[in-house]
């Protein structure tokens, strides 16, 4: 009888084959000794992507496939989606793993609570933390602590985005990670995670020194895929809006921005416009109400009434649930009274 898989790691790799190979090599050798698979998302241009599909592993629990855009969300989604193992691990590409780093993270999950693992992670050329505030979100999310070198366990509220694991069925019942999350890096989507997770499950995402990777941060590919600085910096900053009116309400919110406005506007003045716009922005998509819910052939109607606006209505796949229409949702655009909404197949 063939044995059960234990974990899934999950990479997402963009014009680096060199790089991610030598993570593959490591996980190659890690596959002896644990039953795991690996998918690997690729993400680059033509020439790169040949060049890995040369390299790679023909094992059977191996697998590769490729996106034609860069999307840091939707490969996240697509990694735990396609999973057959009850825990799901992901990498960032430039990543090297120790001898522990994977029993770790299976490890942690024989504690029933538990709902991910957040892995230690220390960067090239960082000082080690002796600041026990990891990854927390303090003031309604005026500031978030990371300090992931540090190295005694304790309960956090979201991961490193590099070194992190969830158990599938978490990721299932939360809907994964949230695809409305602006480009060109995604920021925030572990943290949105992370903090879902806990509010519905209090302590349960695990820092585990044990679950130790080095993150190498090259210069060139992933993150620094020659994206725009202009665009990461207001992109991330819409995201951090968008964080903050999807998962607080409005006094939360107000508490936060007066705990946080000296350091806005002594340090960051133009990103203040951009977090507004990604705080209504989600406080607008929270607004929506399913009023009404009919089954057609091939679709389903759905009528939404959004708060400041007359009822409008969309066209959703019929293989999608009421409680999944969110996830269809790709993108609301408001245009004066014109609300236009944007739907995704897959």
């Amino acid at each position: 009888m063939e044995k059960k898989l234990q974990i899934t790691i999950v990479i997402g790799t963009l014009n680096r084959p060199s790089v991610v190979m030598s993570l593959i090599g490591q996980l190659v050798e890690e596959s002896k000794k644990i039953r795991l698979e690996v998918i690997v998302v690729d993400q680059s241009t033509p020439d790169n992507y040949k060049e890995l599909t040369k390299k790679f592993p023909k094992q059977i629990n191996f697998k590769l496939t490729h996106f034609d855009k860069p999307n840091t969300v939707k490969y996240l989604n697509y990694g735990w989606t396609h999973s057959k193992a009850p825990i799901v691990l992901f990498l960032d590409d430039d990543v090297t793993l120790t001898d522990d780093t994977i029993k770790a993270h299976i490890g942690a999950y024989k504690n029933s609570s538990i709902n991910g693992v957040a892995g230690r992670v220390i960067n090239d050329e960082e000082k080690i933390s002796q600041n026990s505030n990891v990854g927390n979100i303090n003031w309604f999310g005026a500031i978030f602590n990371k300090n992931f070198s540090y190295s005694k366990k304790i309960y956090v509220d979201f991961p490193y985005g590099c070194n992190m694991s969830f158990g599938k069925e978490v990721l299932k019942d939360l809907n994964g990670f949230d695809e409305k999350l602006s480009p060109p890096i995604y920021a925030f989507n572990e943290i949105d995670l992370g903090y879902r997770i806990n509010k519905r499950w209090k302590n349960s995402i695990l820092f585990s020194p044990k679950a130790l990777v080095y993150h190498h941060q090259y210069k060139r590919g992933g993150t620094r895929n020659d994206f725009n600085p202009e665009d990461i910096f207001y992109g991330n900053q819409f995201n951090y809006g968008y964080f903050l009116g999807k998962n607080f309400n409005w006094f939360e919110n107000i508490i936060c921005f007066i705990r946080r406005l000296p350091y806005q506007l002594i340090k960051e003045p133009k990103a203040i416009l951009s977090i507004l716009k990604g705080l209504i922005c989600a406080k607008r998509f929270k607004g929506f109400k399913v009023s009404k819910f009919k089954s057609l052939e091939p679709s389903n109607l759905i009528t939404f009434q959004p708060s400041n606006l007359q009822s409008i209505t969309a066209v959703i796949p019929a293989k999608n649930e009421e409680n999944n229409i969110e996830r269809c949702i790709q993108s609301v655009l408001w245009c004066d009274k014109v609300l236009v909404i944007s739907t995704g197949t897959d």
